[in-house]
């Protein structure tokens, strides 16, 4: 072959078999239908058949133009790169697993069928490792050659562990009013766990030990058992009643749901849309518009020096500066600025400062 004896056989037919041989092991290697041709001649000549047929063969294919003899990456059973160096081929390896390596991890590995082993390669066989790194990345979805990377981590994690919620029966608050005499806490706990991962994405998660490193603090809640219902339709002098209904919320703290505690200033009359609100007692109108969260609002000062107030009205019957007498309707019941249902929000307040209503009502 290429005027040089490549070896010794004893038939005509076992040459003829060898380079059968080796024309299909050069068409896998090429990628196509190979043929030899004339380019290897038999001729007879004496002596011993010294050869054997797989050096014959190995050494016909080594002769073929386009085709070197490397070391070879398989992944799968394909060639993905080849190299004259082999440490080239498994530097590529190592840098990927390093990729894929943390400080926490315990056990990694390639989930393909991967060798590297002398052979025969194409010209065109990929032999630039930076190219090749980039056909075996694990994430390259692209690449047939695209490998699989499994590693175990050793990893820590905090969770928190909820607080319970603790209820006691308070006689000074009005039923349906509540607020957080402790605030509660929640815990943590340390949890060690063995967790899986391919190509860096966590696949499965094994809890070894779990430890409560803070204990959660109980919520302690003051609920009202004091009676909300009230008779408010007669009057005993001094104050009435600036509306019928029944008592949602008392005076004093309380905590409303998604807030933090604050000071009720009066207290919330419930009632229907459109319902009547009169004066408590008689007075002069200082205030009758919108304010703040009170919405529609009406104060009254009296002679006394006390002034009271009428929340979120749908509708104000009086002007400020006109004098009202104890009854007389002063505005309708709505749900008007900060409210959560049709209610008259009353106070009382005695030199500016908001007092009990209740202890100067009938």
């Amino acid at each position: 072959m290429n005027g040089e004896v490549v070896g010794q056989v004893k038939s005509k037919a076992e040459a003829t078999e060898i380079i059968s041989g080796a024309e299909k092991r050069l068409t896998k290697i090429l990628g196509y239908d190979y043929s030899l041709g004339g380019a290897v001649s038999v001729s007879a000549d004496l002596g011993e058949a010294g050869s054997r047929r797989d050096e014959v063969e190995t050494a016909i294919i080594a002769g073929v133009s386009g085709v070197r003899g490397m070391y070879a990456m398989e992944v799968g059973g394909e060639i993905a790169g080849a190299s004259e160096n082999p440490e080239e081929l498994f530097g590529v390896l190592k840098d990927i697993i390093a990729e894929y390596t943390t400080e926490n991890t315990t056990d990694i590995k390639f989930m393909d069928n991967i060798t590297v082993r002398q052979a025969f390669v194409s010209a065109d066989t990929c032999m630039d490792m930076s190219l090749l790194r980039t056909l075996l990345e694990p994430s390259n979805k692209s690449s047939k050659y695209a490998l699989t990377v499994e590693s175990t981590r050793k990893e820590r994690r905090t969770e928190d562990v909820p607080f319970t919620i603790e209820e006691r029966e308070d006689d000074t608050i009005y039923v349906g009013d509540s607020y957080v005499f402790t605030p509660g806490e929640h815990g943590q706990t340390l949890i060690t766990e063995s967790n899986t991962y391919i190509n860096g994405v966590l696949r499965s998660a094994l809890v070894l030990d779990s430890v409560v490193i803070k204990a959660p603090v109980t919520q302690v809640v003051a609920v009202g058992t004091k009676p909300l219902s009230r008779s408010v339709s007669a009057s005993a002098g001094g104050y009435i009643w600036p509306a019928a209904g029944v008592i949602t919320s008392g005076f004093g703290y309380r905590q409303l749901s998604g807030r933090a505690p604050e000071h009720h200033k009066g207290i919330d009359i419930a009632g229907v849309r459109g319902q009547s609100i009169v004066a408590a007692a008689d007075g002069v109108v200082t205030y009758a518009g919108i304010l703040s969260t009170y919405g529609e609002l009406v104060k009254i000062q009296h002679g006394n020096g006390d002034e009271t107030y009428y929340a979120h009205c749908s509708r104000i019957l009086v002007s400020v500066g006109e004098r009202v007498s104890q009854g007389q309707e002063i505005a309708k019941m709505g749900m008007t600025g900060n409210a959560t249902g049709v209610h008259c929000h009353f106070e009382i307040r005695k030199d500016g400062t908001p007092v009990n209503p209740l202890d100067w009502l009938p």
